[in-house]
């Protein structure tokens, strides 16, 4: 009797619990309300990479290659070009650059060199100056393209665009030479011709002069052959002599010799200190002549 009562109130207690579960999953069912299947949505993705990550990446600056340098642009200063862009490869020099440029740049560029600065005599078709006192030449290339190469010579290169935007290069330059410019010796050439002997030329009868010098009243001017001066004297037939003593005692002008006398073809007889004689020699010949007051005293002339 006691193991029906256990086994009845045990099946009770089992009834209860189903119950009370039932009981709760319907609470729980009612308050969720009614189930509702949820829709499958299919989304199509653009292709970002094409049309957004790609021009980002265009953007990127590009690496630069081995070998090469890379220069970017500032406003041209030159005047009348301060709308456009330049990068100087190679600044102005004296000297003369020659050699290949090899470029790539951001966009079309133009190739300029510049030669100079230039004379203000000089009238070239095209000219840039950063100053208006200091003139170059220009010289302007416009391939229309941005990547190529180029031979040039002047004495500045630089690349160039018509743009107010900046731009970059990237550049090598193969065969680079620099010329020093040609130094003229001015004082070798002045030298030389001050070497070269001129041929007197005389125009019609020329007048040649003859000085007694002072101190020839005393022997000795004739060691040295200067008792006239000059003592020997060469001229055309027509042209005439003038003797001048600058010295304080008188002289002769006699020709002939001390040995021999005089000649008889001009004789000036005294001539006082300050005092002068003149003789046209008409005829060719070679003529002695000496001071009858110093006979150590002697010259001659030839007449052509």
């Amino acid at each position: 009797m006691a193991s029906i009562d256990k086994a009845a109130i045990g099946f009770s207690i089992a009834i209860v619990a189903i119950g009370v579960a039932f009981a709760f999953m319907g609470d729980a069912t009612q308050n969720a309300g009614p189930s509702v299947s949820t829709p499958t949505v299919t989304r199509t993705v653009e292709p970002v990479m094409e049309e957004k990550v790609k021009p980002l990446m265009e953007e990127k600056v590009k690496p630069l290659k081995a070998g090469y340098e890379r220069a970017t642009s500032d406003q041209d200063p030159g005047i009348g070009h301060e709308s456009h862009q330049l990068a100087v490869l190679l600044a102005p020099s004296e000297n003369t650059y020659s050699g290949t440029l090899i470029y790539d740049a951001s966009e079309n560029i133009q190739l300029v060199t510049l030669r100079g600065p230039i004379g203000a005599d000089e009238k070239p078709a095209k000219t840039w100056t950063p100053d208006g006192e200091t003139i170059f030449e220009l010289t302007f290339v416009d391939p229309k393209n941005a990547k190529g190469e180029w031979a040039f010579s002047g004495n500045a290169l630089a690349v160039h665009t018509m743009k107010t935007t900046s731009f970059t290069v990237d550049y090598k330059i193969l065969d680079l030479t620099e010329t020093e410019p040609m130094v003229v010796e001015l004082e070798e050439e002045v030298s030389v011709i001050e070497a070269v002997p001129m041929e007197k030329t005389p125009v019609g009868p020329t007048t040649y002069t003859v000085e007694m010098p002072a101190g020839t009243s005393v022997p000795g001017c004739e060691e040295t052959n200067s008792c006239y001066s000059p003592a020997d004297i060469t001229i055309n037939a027509g042209d005439t002599i003038e003797w001048v003593n600058v010295d304080t005692a008188a002289h002769t002008v006699t020709g002939g010799s001390p040995a021999d006398g005089p000649s008889g073809v001009f004789d000036s007889s005294l001539v006082m200190g300050g005092g002068s004689y003149s003789f046209t020699f008409d005829d060719a010949g070679s003529h002695d002549y000496f001071c009858m007051v110093h006979p150590w005293m002697v010259g001659s002339v030839t007449v052509n």
